[in-house]
């Protein structure tokens, strides 16, 4: 009886053991398939990196600029630089910007769609190192197909908006700048004027310099007894204090002879009357 006992307890365990223990087996495997599916996907996910392109900052947009890495108030000020009528030709040239400092452009630099001045003119030297060396072998009297034309500089007092305008880096709101100033003024005596005007920075006034001198005979000059009260109030290192005081000194003696009796009478300090002796006359 003890035997038949312990043989029936023993084919119950062989038969648990059978059914239950290749469903375990596949629920573990599932649950470890499963789950390296899931670390696979998530770390797939996580590696996807945010992509930058290169553009050209000439033609660039508002969105374009700060996908590339441009902060918005670096957008901004290209933008506006852009619409002065500036432009870049080389990557070099966005350093040149305010906003930009040398760290930012070091991150931006492989995102601008533009060549390395210093590699074209690296490429530019070669070149013409093969050419002289290949004329050369031809002749040696032989002189270089092209020649530089030079720069026919023109009096910035006389010089219309249509050459302004073919100056690098002067575009029409430049040009009309310069114009509106020199009728306020009467004329330029120095290019340093250049750099009170709006949207002048360094690269534009030193590009209107080589293209341009200044006369300053053609400066167009006020009389100190004939003229208003508001054009002496709008020359150069002048201002309505100025102009009172000048004013005042004519009431007193009637008329002025010669512009220097306003520094001799100590009536414009001498710093002022260096620059306001270029647009005053008396007759």
């Amino acid at each position: 009886m003890h035997n038949i006992i312990a043989v029936i307890i023993l084919l119950c365990v062989v038969v648990f053991f059978r059914l239950y223990e290749p469903k375990t087996a596949q629920i573990s495997t599932e649950i470890i398939v499963d789950t390296a599916a899931i670390v696979h996907e998530d770390s797939a996910h996580k590696s996807i990196p945010t992509e930058r392109y290169a553009v050209n900052p000439n033609t660039a947009s508002l969105d374009e600029l700060l996908h590339a890495g441009f902060s918005k108030q670096q957008a901004f000020t290209l933008i506006k630089y852009r619409k002065a009528g500036g432009t870049f030709r080389y990557r070099e040239d966005i350093a040149k910007l305010y906003t930009v400092s040398a760290a930012d452009y070091a991150q931006l630099r492989e995102y601008i769609d533009l060549p390395e001045k210093s590699a074209k003119s690296n490429t530019a030297k070669t070149n013409a190192q093969n050419t002289s060396y290949s004329s050369y072998e031809k002749s040696k009297n032989a002189r270089p197909q092209y020649e530089k034309k030079a720069i026919v500089k023109q009096d910035l007092n006389t010089i219309d908006s249509a050459a302004l305008v073919k100056i690098p880096l002067i575009g029409a709101f430049r040009a009309q700048k310069i114009v509106d100033a020199r009728k306020k003024w009467g004329g330029f005596y120095s290019m340093a004027q250049l750099a009170l005007l709006y949207s002048f920075d360094s690269a534009a006034c030193a590009n209107v310099a080589t293209y341009c001198y200044i006369d300053t005979l053609h400066i167009r000059r006020v009389d100190l007894n004939t003229c208003s009260f508001k054009e002496i109030q709008n020359l150069p290192q002048s201002s309505y204090y100025v102009a009172k005081r000048i004013f005042d000194y004519k009431r007193i003696v009637g008329a002025i002879h010669n512009p220097s009796e306003l520094l001799e009478h100590n009536i414009i300090e001498p710093e002022k009357f260096a620059v306001l002796r270029y647009y005053i006359t008396a007759n």
